[in-house]
């Protein structure tokens, strides 16, 4: 702020308290979210959140700085990141009232033409010049088989009669009490009074997306890893 103040702007900057005074008597106050404790009782009509999906103590710091933001007739806050898949971004993402903007490196008419240059031959089409060039927000990670746009594809209005329901089960190959264990990969379903059974998958099927999540067994029966 003080690099980019006006010439007739006398602007005064405390460090030791992270205080900016105007010369209109207006305050600015610094904060970091290593401390988000300090945003506790301060009240504010504006905040500028920096590099949010970066923040070490990001929930705390943003519920404090909200439980504050409580001044004038429409308190408003401006965030400035560069996109990561995080819970907080998804959080500030999904509020009411947000308005999103998107601009890509190329964009910034300040940044030299090198350094453009440089950084697009390097990154461009990669993970990581999507995110930091782009400003794109990758929600999938790496390599994974099953993306959010295969799962989207297939999500259905209403979702059909089930005939069979298949789980996959994917332990450890050995067990803690040193048993044999069952071997990874494979699919057990249920049918009917016949309970579970093991089954090996070749083809891949197709079927609708039920909404759910994914859990860990702390344990598996011993009578799983019979075929009967």
């Amino acid at each position: 702020m003080l690099a980019v103040a006006r010439d007739d702007e006398d602007l005064v900057w405390r460090a030791g308290s992270g205080e900016l005074r105007f010369a209109n008597g207006a305050l600015a106050f610094a904060y970091s979210a290593e401390a988000p404790e300090a945003l506790r009782g301060p009240e504010h009509l504006a905040a500028w959140c920096d590099e949010v999906a970066k923040w070490r103590n990001g929930d705390a710091t943003w519920d404090n700085l909200m439980m504050g933001l409580r001044l004038g007739d429409l308190p408003r806050i401006v965030v400035t990141t560069t996109p990561r898949p995080v819970a907080l971004l998804r959080r500030i993402l999904a509020l009411p009232g947000v308005v999103r903007s998107q601009g890509r490196t190329a964009d910034n008419v300040h940044l030299p033409a090198s350094f453009v240059e440089a950084v697009t031959a390097t990154y461009a089409g990669t993970r990581l010049g999507r995110q930091e060039l782009d400003g794109e927000l990758i929600e999938d990670v790496a390599g994974a088989l099953w993306t959010r746009e295969l799962v989207e594809s297939r999500r259905v209005a209403f979702a059909p009669a089930v005939t069979r329901v298949v789980v996959g089960v994917d332990p450890p190959a050995g067990s803690v009490s040193g048993g044999r264990g069952m071997p990874a990969g494979s699919w057990w379903w249920r049918s009917g009074s016949t309970g579970l059974r093991m089954c090996w998958r070749t083809r891949a099927c197709r079927g609708p997306v039920r909404r759910g999540g994914l859990g860990q067994l702390p344990s598996v029966p011993s009578g799983m890893a019979r075929t009967g």
